[in-house]
C-alpha cells in the first residue's frame, strides 16, 4: 500500500481516443478529468478514491505508476524492523509508535495544500 501522506505520480499512455475514454476520475471531489496519452498528474493515491473510465474496442490504456510504498516509511519509522520484530524487541517502544500513528498522519496530512491557501497563493503577486 502506499504512504497515505506522500504523492503518486500516474501517467497515462497508449492509443486512445480522449474524448471518449480513459478519464481520469477522482470519487473524493466528484471529477471527471480528460486525460489524454501522455498526461501526468501527482495526487496522495492512497487516500483519494480514483479510476479510470473504459476506453473503445481496439484502443489500448496503460499507466505509469510511481508511489512511496508505506512498508518502507514503517520500516524506518521502526528502525529498520518489521512490525512484528518491533513489537517483540520493543514492547514500550511499539505502543508509543501506535499511540503517535493518528498524530503523524494528522501532522502530515496538515502539509497538503487546502482550497482557501490555494486562493491565497494564487492572489498574492508574482515576486519580481
Amino acid at each position: 500500500m502506499n504512504d497515505a501522506c506522500n504523492w503518486c505520480h500516474i501517467a497515462a499512455l497508449g492509443d486512445f481516443d480522449a474524448d471518449h475514454g480513459g478519464h481520469f476520475v477522482l470519487f473524493d471531489f466528484k471529477l471527471v478529468v480528460r486525460f489524454p496519452p501522455g498526461s501526468s498528474i501527482l495526487i496522495p493515491s492512497s487516500i483519494v478514491h480514483h479510476a479510470n473510465t473504459s476506453i473503445r474496442p481496439g484502443e489500448s490504456r496503460m499507466s505509469m505508476t510511481q508511489y512511496c510504498a508505506g512498508g518502507l516509511v514503517r520500516w524506518v519509522e521502526t528502525g529498520f524492523r518489521t512490525l512484528d520484530d518491533f513489537c517483540s524487541q520493543d514492547p514500550k517502544g511499539y505502543k508509543a509508535y501506535h499511540s503517535r500513528l493518528k498524530l503523524r498522519v494528522m501532522e502530515r496530512v496538515s502539509l497538503f495544500s487546502t482550497l482557501e491557501s490555494l486562493r491565497s497563493d494564487a492572489a498574492a503577486p508574482m515576486p519580481s
